[in-house]
């Protein structure tokens, strides 16, 4: 499905990771680890073809990613530090504008149980601006859960979720990966789940 091939990455004079690859087939799982500094989040930024790495290649379903390449990134969800969402919409503004993204046509039936697994179906009316950071962060999961992408690129979305919604983000990947999905993710927690994941340790890596 996925492949980087001696990938490297510099900031500056810095030689944050050289020489990285790997391989994620459907129905995998990858958990990226490492120190702070050790370019997780570099990384997955450019597996997600947001930034680009200063040497090496991804490798698509057997063909390469180009810079800024628009068919890859229709393939791919990606879940950064922040949500990514507008303060001034609503919950449904939001999820409506994200899955519009995503070439997602729903019926309103199955937005609404969406939203009420997320447990976010009462705040459906209410500005993002109004939530708290764990209410965030399920705006974004409702939003996975109703994706069609393959391809699912999650940075430390464990942060700022409560039990309930780390169990949720958990269903939502195991789902996922039974569909032949594939999951990247970094998480500085333990996992909470029992998934069998790839590791990869940037810290040994570098």
């Amino acid at each position: 499905m996925l492949q980087a091939v001696s990938l490297t990455c510099r900031r500056g004079q810095r030689r944050v990771f050289s020489e990285l690859s790997l391989r994620l087939d459907a129905g995998q799982c990858c958990l990226v680890s490492g120190p702070n500094g050790s370019g997780k989040t570099s990384l997955l930024r450019i597996l997600a073809n947001i930034t680009q790495a200063d040497e090496g290649q991804l490798i698509w379903q057997d063909r390469p990613v180009h810079r800024n390449d628009s068919d890859y990134r229709q393939q791919v969800v990606y879940g950064g530090h922040a949500p990514g969402l507008n303060g001034s919409l609503s919950v449904q503004e939001n999820l409506d504008s994200l899955l519009l993204q995503d070439g997602v046509a729903l019926k309103q039936e199955a937005c609404d149980q969406a939203l009420l697994s997320g447990g976010l179906l009462a705040y459906r009316r209410v500005p993002v601006r109004q939530l708290s950071a764990g209410q965030r962060r399920r705006v974004f999961l409702v939003r996975l859960s109703l994706s069609n992408r393959p391809l699912w690129i999650l940075d430390e979305q464990l942060t700022a979720l409560d039990s309930a919604g780390q169990k949720f983000l958990g269903e939502l990947i195991a789902r996922h990966l039974e569909k032949q999905g594939a999951v990247i993710l970094t998480s500085h927690q333990t996992l909470p789940w029992k998934l069998d994941v790839q590791q990869l340790d940037l810290g040994r890596a570098c």
